[in-house]
């Protein structure tokens, strides 16, 4: 992730599963990646104003408070790949494991990066977040996307996502 603004500049980021793989179509990995993104609120300053986990990637609207964003979401994605492919792994329930666990090895002998396996694309695309109208934009594209994937007919009905009154995970103030 390539993060060239300012230090506390807020960014829109996509964070996707290799290949796109539905890893996170069971909860045992999205709550996952909720404790590692409070985690990261908590212990290194990762600011969240917006949120969606789908079955393959997350959105975020995000900055970092005392560090850059882009050392924050390395932090998370290096720690976050280990234990959900430590999860996948370790699931006896899981009938996609070595189907998953496969390509993510491919992947991860594909990239120079990488020892053994990879989890996440190495791109993030960030896009900066200069200005209201674009927050809203950003914001409104992320609350919509379980709508557009046709998971929920309203983005307040969808859990993993800040547009939820129930989302296990509390964003910040913009």
């Amino acid at each position: 992730m390539k993060l060239t603004a300012g230090t506390n500049d807020t960014y829109f980021i996509t964070m996707t599963v290799i290949n796109w793989v539905d890893v996170f179509t069971r909860p045992v990995y999205k709550d996952l990646l909720i404790e590692n993104l409070e985690y990261c609120r908590k212990e290194k300053g990762l600011e969240i104003f917006s949120y969606v986990i789908m079955t393959n990637h997350i959105h975020l609207i995000a900055k970092g408070k005392d560090r850059p964003l882009s050392d924050i979401l390395r932090d998370f994605k290096t720690f976050t790949s280990k234990e959900l492919f430590r999860a996948i792994k370790d699931n006896a329930k899981e009938s996609r494991k070595v189907w998953m666990i496969g390509l993510m090895n491919k992947a991860g002998k594909k990239n120079i990066l990488n020892t053994n396996y990879q989890f996440w694309q190495n791109y993030n695309q960030p896009i900066i977040i200069n200005d209201n109208r674009t927050f809203l934009i950003k914001q409104n594209y992320i609350h919509q996307n379980p709508v557009r994937a046709g998971f929920v007919v309203n983005d307040y009905d969808y859990l993993y996502s800040s547009a939820s009154e129930l989302s296990p995970l509390i964003v910040d103030e913009y």
